[in-house]
């Protein structure tokens, strides 16, 4: 009852009725089925009879007054957006949303639009995901700020599979989301979102420009070694960044790679899983790290071409 989804089908020849039909069931036989006309019917015992080529099945399904309908959405105030765009904003996010069920307003996606830009942010308190992006939607005065949960957000980036348009529509406590004759529903998810933006470092003290390659690859290599803690010292120099990491009952690693820094050195602590979760989802060549210093977030962007707009901060670890 948290998430729905509807989708309409052409049929060569039907008559009028419906029936509910159990889906994992109904998905395991079709799976097997080759590719032929496959024909439905319902008795008055609500039993379903598949056919097709020389394979017969009966199901057990239940009438259709036993499901619960799903809700209406005025037509106003309906929001179109690329599907691209969508699925790019989701995948720069999704990742750093919280599974911590106590802390039940961060189990999802902020979705944010106002007249300017549209904006989607994910955090788990340990390291927050930003990304925006400037729109040419006629809104007038309407701003949204809604949390959709992160199932509903993994169902819409499945939906987002070509380059057409999705229309996103809300309602007081839902949100749809359309494509073609597809529509999925989500509960929003009731809460106050903290204010992200105190989070994010408005400026940089020092900035230290890697190569994304090179940095993945040094990191996934030092991050073998770094225990449970997973955290991964970065100590920074002149022209080098050193990535180190250690663990007692399985040893030491170290890497230095050459950076874009001259400033003054430096030693702070990141989570690995968090700094690849990043690397993961970003296009470009070049990476940008920000830092103030050790006990304050990292600010880590990108300069892809995909990657304008989005940010993601991490917080230090006690190294």
């Amino acid at each position: 009852l948290e998430v729905g989804m509807s989708t309409k089908l052409p049929v060569n020849e039907s008559t009028e009725g419906s029936i509910t039909i159990p889906a994992q069931k109904m998905f395991e036989i079709l799976r097997e089925l080759p590719d032929s006309p496959l024909s439905l019917t319902v008795d008055e015992n609500n039993w379903v009879t598949l056919e097709c080529a020389q394979a017969n099945f009966r199901l057990a399904g239940l009438p259709k007054t036993d499901f619960p309908e799903l809700p209406l959405f005025s037509s106003q105030d309906v929001i179109v957006l690329q599907q691209p765009v969508l699925r790019e904003m989701i995948t720069k996010t999704a990742f750093a949303v919280s599974h911590d069920e106590s802390r039940y307003a961060l189990t999802g996606v902020l979705f944010s639009v106002n007249r300017q830009e549209l904006s989607m942010v994910a955090t788990d308190g340990h390291r927050l995901a930003v990304i925006k992006r400037a729109h040419d939607l006629e809104l007038g005065d309407l701003t949204v700020e809604v949390i959709v949960p992160l199932k509903a957000i993994t169902e819409v980036k499945k939906l987002c599979d070509t380059d057409a348009s999705i229309s996103v529509s809300l309602s007081e406590s839902q949100i749809a989301f359309r494509r073609d004759d597809t529509v999925l529903v989500s509960r929003l998810i009731d809460a106050q979102f903290p204010d992200y933006r105190q989070v994010i470092p408005q400026e940089s003290r020092l900035t230290i420009t890697l190569d994304r390659e090179r940095f993945t690859s040094a990191i996934r290599r030092v991050a073998i070694l770094c225990g449970e803690s997973r955290l991964i010292k970065f100590i920074v120099t002149a022209q080098q960044l050193r990535l180190a990491s250690n663990d007692p009952n399985l040893g030491e690693a170290e890497e230095t790679i050459s950076v874009e820094y001259d400033g003054e050195e430096m030693t702070i602590g990141f989570n690995a899983r968090y700094v690849m979760d990043f690397l993961s989802v970003v296009n470009g060549e070049k990476i940008h790290l920000g830092l103030n210093d050790p006990l304050s977030p990292g600010l880590f962007t990108s300069d892809g071409k995909e990657d304008v707009g989005f940010s993601c901060v991490i917080m230090p670890m006690r190294v």
